[in-house]
């Protein structure tokens, strides 16, 4: 017996060039193999699937995406679209159109998406709302100045960008005159600001979150290990350690889950990952990304409502950490989208 439809909507971006060791490569930045994996999902947990992908590279693009949306089976979809016309800053207005037309989807509102982007005022709002995070600021590059007190060293990512889009091994800086051209080269080859935060030397982890108001739950803490990395290179997940298969980087961050750490510390995960992911008002599944200091300190670096959901990212190596297999937990997000909608508990 169905139980009901779905469509799954995602933006198809193509390729990007990356420059790597003097020769450009190709980074596969469609989101095909998603689809397949979630599509496959909900099939074998008894939804009816329809696919209507959002070609922004095509003329007509936006147009035509809203004419498949209409011809869509009535029922929910399931938002995988990471941006638009070859910008992530377009996410949150893709799920802004669902809002006005009065579609029902899985994931975080245009508003979420729209201020997690932005990982300035994430810090601001989570730091008022008194979630640690790192002590930063932004800046055009044309002026501004360290604040009495902030040491070296820091790191400098482009304000409004994703999946460690203009971070590397040189976004860490130690000194001002190194400061100065990381943020010139982030303001000029980007197109935006630059946010310029202290660099938290530690672990990293990430805590998916699943669920709604009060009934929202973590998973099980994931570690990124840094195994037997370059001495010179500074310990942080870059564009090259996340993508590039061929860089060595890729295969020295080793994502770990459970990870091996104190009750007291896994407690303190889960509490700050949840009231980060209620504060940013995510719906339905998030991901809170941390870094523990040597003393023990836990610091939000972003909050992810709508991070990589494929069959081998993190947020299915939690589920099955929780026990749970990928067909629940991608057919339970639905279950959480119908049951927000309704406004019934699950």
């Amino acid at each position: 017996m169905s139980r009901g439809n779905v469509t799954i909507i995602f933006n198809n971006e193509g390729y990007d060039r990356y420059e790597f060791e003097g020769r450009e490569i190709s980074i596969d930045n469609d989101l095909r193999d998603t689809v397949a994996d979630v599509k496959a999902a909900l099939e074998e947990k008894g939804f009816i699937v329809s696919l209507t992908p959002f070609e922004s590279r095509k003329r007509g693009a936006l147009d035509d995406f809203m004419k498949g949306l209409k011809k869509s089976p009535d029922g929910f979809l399931f938002n995988l679209c990471e941006g638009a016309f070859s910008s992530s800053s377009f996410e949150m207005h893709v799920a802004a159109l669902l809002e006005l037309y009065g579609f029902k989807f899985t994931g975080s509102g245009a508003l979420t998406l729209g201020l997690a982007l932005n990982k300035g005022l994430t810090k601001d709002i989570l730091k008022s709302r008194g979630i640690p995070t790192p002590e930063h600021f932004v800046t055009d590059g044309i002026s501004y100045e360290l604040k009495k007190g902030r040491r070296f060293p820091l790191i400098v990512k482009p304000l409004k960008e994703d999946a460690s889009v203009g971070i590397d091994a040189g976004a860490v800086v130690n000194t001002e005159e190194d400061l100065k051209k990381r943020v010139e080269f982030v303001v000029g080859t980007y197109k935006q600001n630059a946010i310029v935060e202290e660099y938290i030397e530690g672990r990293e982890l990430n805590i998916a979150v699943l669920g709604n108001g009060k009934e929202a739950r973590t998973l099980p803490p994931s570690e990124i290990e840094f195994v037997d990395f370059p001495e010179d290179q500074p310990r942080i997940c870059c564009y090259e350690a996340k993508w590039v298969v061929e860089s060595p980087l890729y295969h020295k961050t080793v994502p770990v889950c459970p990870a091996s750490i104190p009750e007291a510390l896994g407690t303190d995960l889960s509490d700050t990952a949840l009231k980060a992911y209620r504060i940013m008002g995510c719906r339905d599944y998030a991901r809170v990304d941390v870094r523990v200091a040597a003393n023990g300190g836990v610091k939000v670096l972003e909050v992810n409502p709508n991070p990589d959901i494929s069959r081998n990212a993190g947020l299915a190596r939690a589920a099955r950490a929780a026990g749970m297999d990928y067909g629940g937990l991608i057919s339970g997000i639905v279950d959480l989208a119908m049951a927000r909608y309704s406004g019934a508990q699950r």
